[in-house]
């Protein structure tokens, strides 16, 4: 079956998890408890119940309609357009009316198929409101064992951030101690990769390569799809942002609570804008990433996993 005939089967049940909740410069305002039930009605139609209680807070429901790798969301608490990029990811951009909030938003469910990380611009016009760090994990169902009938749900991991938002929003690290994403070592991982019509290629073999040191950064980049490869770029980061010095690879991102980023980087000798988006999962060993690759404004293809730590 090909990629645009797939439809986002993994992410079907229910999933409860905590989130990390930023403002537009990456400041920590607080977690947030994210709930929802995914209930497919039939072959093309799905209905979603949220609940998110947090800075901002919102529960309500939404119908999606599925053509192929097309899902459009058809209110009444969200409406927009998301693809179908595999069974295990979605890339959405959508409108919460009740929030007056636009989003931009990629949800991933990692291999082991019970655990989701996902990354959200809430923006009104082009105003970064909140950044949401998301991390849900699937609600088994009652079940019947050896007989005897198990009455309520499975145990949710909860991975909250202590303190208080007044003391950690000026913290670029959130209270962990260490920017996730600059620590000296190597990400690595096979990436799934799709051409402009977001059909299969072969796998990458792809990997980061950091090395820190203070406020510099270098990172050497193998295993890009569509681009010349390996990569080195120099950074600079005040811990918030970072960005490059001139270069064959160029660009520049910015971070919520270390743990999360959204960038553009140009490879410029192969005539190609990269956007970058990726997000670290709480006990810090893997990072969902989404790879945008774009001439001009035309995509070429897309890049997307997941990448284990080696410190």
């Amino acid at each position: 079956m090909s990629t645009q005939a797939q439809q986002f089967t993994q992410g079907i049940g229910q999933w409860a998890g905590t989130a990390e909740v930023y403002d537009g410069r990456g400041r920590f305002l607080g977690n947030g408890s994210d709930n929802r039930q995914v209930q497919r009605l039939d072959e093309a139609h799905i209905r979603i119940d949220v609940s998110f209680v947090g800075p901002f807070k919102h529960a309500g429901h939404y119908f999606i309609a599925e053509q192929g790798s097309s899902r459009l969301y058809q209110g009444p608490a969200n409406v927009g357009y998301a693809e179908t990029l595999h069974p295990n990811l979605i890339d959405a951009t959508a409108y919460w009316p009740a929030l007056g909030l636009s989003q931009q938003f990629f949800l991933l469910v990692l291999p082991n198929g019970h655990t989701q990380l996902s990354l959200a611009f809430m923006s009104r016009g082009e105003k970064l409101i909140y950044v949401v760090v998301g991390q849900n994990d699937r609600v088994k169902a009652k079940t019947e064992e050896e007989g005897q009938k198990t009455e309520g749900n499975a145990v949710i991991p909860v991975s909250f951030l202590s303190g208080t938002s007044y003391d950690l929003a000026d913290d670029p690290a959130a209270g962990r101690g260490r920017i996730l994403l600059h620590r000296s070592g190597l990400w690595s991982g096979e990436l799934t990769t799709l051409d402009g019509q977001l059909r299969p290629l072969p796998p990458s073999q792809y990997s980061e390569q950091v090395a820190a040191a203070g406020s510099e950064l270098r990172v050497e980049i193998a295993g890009t799809a569509f681009a010349a490869a390996p990569q080195t770029t120099h950074l600079h980061t005040n811990q918030w942002e970072a960005w490059s010095d001139a270069g064959n690879l160029v660009g520049s991102y910015s971070l919520s609570g270390g743990r999360a980023l959204s960038g553009h980087f140009h490879f410029l000798p192969d005539q190609m804008r990269l956007w970058r988006r990726e997000v670290v999962s709480h006990d810090g060993h893997r990072k969902a990433v989404l790879h945008t690759w774009y001439r001009g404004r035309t995509r070429i293809g897309v890049q997307f996993g997941v990448l284990e730590f080696a410190e």
